[in-house]
């Protein structure tokens, strides 16, 4: 798709746009209110660039964007990916001095508060920081609220000294421990508090404050009661504040996330289509796997992952219906015919690629199969033992770098094939067995069976059934409902599959 033809599918929402060059190299980053609004306006004729933006419009080659919830989010995203990405035309951002936090020392003897821009350097051990926060402004105002409720000091250690007051003592902002006028101990509780609003542990002081600020007004004691309820407010406007930044960041977390697991995908399936010398990229792979004991309860299962992430709606299990005995060939053929049938496709179009679970004999039989049918479909097969790929026209076994992201892809695909497949033997191995079950109960013929089945729609309802409600049912007595609940109820507490 051509970059016209991206514009036009633009969102009018806000977010975070990517212009690539022809490597694919990002060289812009920047946010949008509207993302159709702001980046359609990089290439309309009526719109004047300066000499730096007509250049790199000029490298531009590609674009992609991701959509956030609101501007805030947009803002945030732009600077985590400048940040990481570190693109050519992006002059600001590239720094890591963007969000502010609040800094606690810890090596004094009387810790100060401030707001900082953290960065790498000032990451040191001997200092608490709360943060990121989202906007540097609310960040102040809260920590003033803070210096205004606990009294903490912001100067530096330089400034520090010992037997003389400042200004900030004076308007009820420091407790003035440089002078004496509050003991190491009472000023570190407050320390203790004030980490505990920070940390979100806020809870029991605010319960007590408005312990305090009701019997400060019952005692009519208004002018105190007034300063305790704004306090809290300071209180609760600093925990909101810090509330929103924590939900924000983590949103920006999950966003990062997203962008660098789809990059790490999108490489792994272009190494794939390498190491298999496919005609593309396999963007749709369906894996297929057999689980049975010793030829019984055979059952087959298809998982399908798009762009390298499972697509669960397509996911289908196969109950074997042709085969007999032992014979996992036989089988998995059945599945791919089933899954290959003419009206099957109708809905579901081949995939880019077959994973079967298994060797060269899997791989023939299905091979041989699709000969059979008229189907051309690109098939591997991947052997649990070395973790080897084969394929028809190779001879020798395909081993992909261990520990590479195309090695763990092809193992998630092979390993939730398997889980799927067992997931579903499981769910029939328990039927039959509680089935069998209740099929000996002494006393319990057909016609019985029938009556509990109707009456209590399932095994598991019987099983919960207390003995009174058991014996209603025709031919039922005590000795017989007994019975019952002895067998069903071993089974229920059995955790075997």
């Amino acid at each position: 798709m051509n970059i016209s033809e991206k514009l036009k599918q633009l969102p009018q929402k806000s977010g975070v746009y990517f212009f690539k060059d022809k490597q694919g190299v990002i060289i812009y980053i920047g946010k949008a209110i509207s993302l159709k609004n702001r980046v359609s306006s990089y290439f309309s004729k009526s719109h004047a660039h300066s000499e730096k933006i007509s250049k790199m419009i000029e490298k531009i080659d590609d674009l992609e964007y991701i959509t956030t919830a609101s501007e805030m989010e947009a803002l945030l995203l732009e600077s985590r990916m400048v940040k990481k990405n570190e693109p050519y035309f992006n002059t600001q951002l590239k720094d890591d001095k963007s969000y502010p936090f609040i800094r606690l020392s810890k090596e004094h003897p009387f810790p100060s508060i401030q707001v900082i821009r953290k960065n790498k350097g000032l990451a040191e051990k001997k200092a608490c920081y709360y943060g990121p926060f989202v906007d540097v402004e609310v960040t102040r105002r809260a920590v003033k609220k803070l210096r205004q409720i606990f009294k903490i000091r912001n100067c530096s250690d330089r400034k520090f000294k010992i037997g003389k007051t400042c200004l900030d003592y004076q308007i009820g902002l420091c407790s003035a421990p440089c002078a004496g006028k509050i003991s190491r101990e009472d000023y570190q509780k407050k320390i203790e508090e004030c980490c505990l609003i920070l940390s979100g542990r806020n809870k029991l002081l605010l319960k007590r404050m408005k312990q305090e600020m009701k019997a400060a007004s019952q005692l009519m004691l208004y002018e105190k009661a007034a300063e305790i309820r704004d306090t809290v407010k300071m209180i609760e406007s600093v925990i909101s504040q810090e509330k929103i930044s924590r939900s924000y960041h983590r949103k920006i977390d999950a966003y990062s996330s997203k962008i660098e697991d789809e990059s790490s995908l999108e490489k792994s399936l272009t190494d794939l289509q390498v190491f298999l010398n496919l005609p593309s990229k396999p963007d749709t792979i369906e894996a297929y796997d057999i689980s049975n004991i010793h030829g019984q309860l055979s059952v087959g299962s298809m998982v399908r992952f798009k762009s390298g992430i499972p697509d669960k709606k397509m996911y289908r299990h196969f109950k074997i219906k042709e085969i007999q005995g032992i014979n996992d060939y036989a089988m998995m053929r059945e599945v791919i015919y089933r899954r290959f049938q003419k009206e099957s496709l109708k809905k579901h179009p081949l995939p880019d690629l077959v994973l079967l679970d298994g060797g060269k004999g899997q791989l023939n039989a299905v091979h041989d199969l699709l000969k059979e049918i008229g189907l051309q479909v690109n098939l591997v097969a991947l052997a649990k033992r070395e973790e080897e790929l084969f394929q028809i026209e190779k001879k020798e076994p395909i081993q992909l770098p261990e520990n590479s992201g195309v090695f763990f892809l092809i193992q998630r695909i092979r390993d939730e094939a398997h889980r799927f497949a067992i997931r579903y033997h499981k769910k029939l191995r328990n039927k039959s067995m509680t089935r069998s079950m209740i099929d000996f109960i002494p006393g319990v013929g057909e016609k019985r069976r029938t009556q509990l089945l109707l009456k209590f729609k399932s095994i598991e309802q019987i099983r919960n059934a207390d003995i009174n409600e058991l014996t209603k049912v025709s031919g039922v007595g005590k000795k017989t409902a007994h019975k019952i609940k002895d067998i069903l109820e071993v089974r229920g507490d059995s955790k075997v599959w």
